[in-house]
């Protein structure tokens, strides 16, 4: 016990620092992904076939090849077309672009588990489509599908630990100076283990209450 204590004394200091960065890249992923994935679900069911074709390849891009090998294409890429953006931001950006094509999906699943009768309903008294989804079908998807974006929050927190190979300092880079000061990389990671825990039990507690607050309105 007093080696774990003393081990941890000197290690979460440092990871500290390194959640700090995990919760800023994670949080702004999220943001973009939220936006992206809404247009990119948007798109998905649109009548304009263009929309649609370019929503699928989209889709099928991000989420048919490895999160690593999109992370590293970005980090050496943009510089080649002119772009210099640094780490942190090439990550996020990554990162967020990743997430939002799981987050079309999960969306795009959950409007289309709607009643159809809904929107022709909607439809028939005069109202547009893009009216039809955010006042009617929406507050109701949201519903649906907050624990599928729950548990694809929590994926994209832990997909952040990727970036350490792209120099972003979060909690994995972090984690391996601590383990270089401390020799000690057993109990590192169970302190690295629980900072993840309680950072994704955040997640998921929030995730809750925004669920039993729209039962609520629902009601």
């Amino acid at each position: 016990m007093g080696e774990f204590l003393h081990v941890a004394e000197i290690a979460f200091p440092l990871l500290f620092q390194g959640i700090l960065v995990t919760i800023q890249i994670s949080v702004l992923a999220i943001i973009m992904a939220i936006i992206i994935g809404a247009v990119v679900a948007y798109m998905k069911i649109s009548d304009m076939v263009l929309l649609k074709a370019i929503a699928e390849i989209y889709i099928k891009i991000f989420r048919n090849t490895p999160f690593m090998v999109q992370v590293y294409l970005a980090y050496y890429g943009l510089p080649m077309i002119g772009f210099d953006v640094p780490a942190f931001w090439t990550g996020a950006l990554i990162l967020g672009f990743y997430t939002a094509a799981y987050v079309a999906v999960i969306l795009e699943s959950g409007l289309s588990s709607l009643p159809k009768g809904q929107s022709e309903a909607a439809y028939a008294i005069g109202m547009s489509k893009t009216k039809t989804l955010l006042r009617i079908l929406l507050p109701q998807t949201v519903v649906v599908i907050i624990p599928s974006i729950t548990g694809q929050l929590v994926q994209t927190v832990k997909d952040s630990s990727i970036l350490s190979i792209i120099t972003v300092a979060e909690m994995t880079m972090m984690t391996k100076e601590a383990i270089g000061i401390t020799f000690s990389p057993l109990i590192v990671y169970i302190c690295v283990g629980l900072l993840y825990w309680a950072l994704n039990l955040v997640i998921e507690l929030s995730s809750k209450k925004i669920e039993k607050s729209y039962k609520r309105r629902s009601i």
